[in-house]
């Protein structure tokens, strides 16, 4: 959960005095916006374009836009990864818990894992199953993640494939490799209900994004062949989700992102975006402005403009003049309006 407010807000206003912070320990009351809560998502290739600006939709830019000003949201996605040398960067790709608070962690593999062994292509990617489980529960137990008590974290299933888009994407990368499926639907479901499995195990939540898509496919979730197979029907609706048949289109990332506000609400309703403080006030809100705040490099008085403090005019300014309904409720931001000093 979020930290207790600090007793004094510091913001460095430029960037002599930013420089000063970071060749300093920075004291306890000391609070920065670059050491602010953190929604990381941790996964393969789907969450590293996950930002892209090439598909309809942009499942991490809505995410970062939903949660802009309460969570900075970390993409730590990278493409070709399976779990083995996802457990290796873990700890590199975490917040420090001395530092930043990790709120959510949200895990995505499972893609690269899945893909069949001594394929052609580059280095083997598979992983075996019970390896697999094995490795996410390491993530999951890390001292990394540890390191943050009240992190929500959140499983991904592995997402279904559509395998003739695969085949027909693979092909044009790799000419030699003929009518070789390196990614099935069928072995691809096994890491899926990997995943599924651990979550009661681990006590985890888990957003189950391959039975989500096969359902909205069409499928019963029991009868083979599964969609996506080539032994099936095409299935427009499932290729709809797949650009390439491994990698997310627009509309599976808008999905995705549906998916997840729709977790959030059910398992942490109090930390959807529209129940989480904003991290600073908002320029209207009366109390936390008054006055000459101590908005400088935190060694100053703040008493007036210059090397010492910003020092914010205080604004002859009705409290009543706004209610939007969320910017302007004083409750919001009683851990900033007391830490920051007033000096008027």
């Amino acid at each position: 959960m979020a930290p207790t407010p600090p007793s004094e807000t510091s913001i460095p206003h430029r960037p002599r005095d930013m420089a000063n912070q970071q060749d300093q320990p920075k004291p306890q009351h000391t609070y920065t916006l670059s050491d602010g809560d953190r929604f990381v998502l941790f996964g393969d290739s789907i969450l590293q374009q996950s930002f892209s600006q090439n598909v309809t939709f942009s499942f991490g830019a809505a995410l970062a836009d939903a949660y802009a000003r309460k969570l900075d949201v970390s993409n730590r996605g990278f493409s070709g990864y399976n779990t083995l040398q996802a457990l290796r960067a873990l700890s590199l790709c975490l917040p420090d818990a001395n530092k930043a608070n990790m709120q959510f962690l949200l895990i995505m593999f499972g893609a690269n894992d899945a893909r069949h062994p001594n394929t052609p292509g580059g280095p083997d990617q598979h992983v075996p199953l019970e390896q697999f489980k094995s490795n996410v529960r390491h993530m999951v137990s890390h001292p990394s993640v540890k390191a943050h008590k009240d992190v929500r974290i959140i499983l991904v299933t592995t997402p279904p494939v559509d395998e003739q888009k695969c085949l027909n994407s693979d092909q044009e990368k790799i000419p030699h490799l003929g009518q070789t499926l390196r990614r099935t639907a069928s072995t691809t479901a096994t890491y899926a209900q990997a995943i599924r499995d651990l979550g009661p195990e681990l006590q985890i939540p888990v957003l189950d994004i391959h039975r989500t898509m096969l359902a909205l496919a069409g499928h019963d979730l029991v009868s083979e062949p599964l969609p996506g197979s080539i032994d099936a029907p095409t299935n427009p609706t499932l290729q709809s989700f797949l650009s390439d048949g491994l990698h997310f289109s627009g509309e599976g990332y808008k999905l995705l992102y549906t998916e997840l506000m729709q977790l959030i609400q059910r398992e942490w309703p109090e930390a959807m975006p529209v129940n989480l403080p904003l991290r600073l006030p908002a320029w209207d809100f009366h109390p936390a402005w008054k006055g000459n705040a101590r908005v400088g490099n935190g060694q100053g008085s703040g008493s007036g403009s210059g090397e010492e403090g910003m020092g914010i005019p205080e604004y002859d300014m009705d409290d009543g003049e706004r209610d939007d309904g969320e910017r302007l409720v004083t409750g919001r931001f009683e851990g900033f309006v007391s830490g920051v000093k007033q000096v008027g």
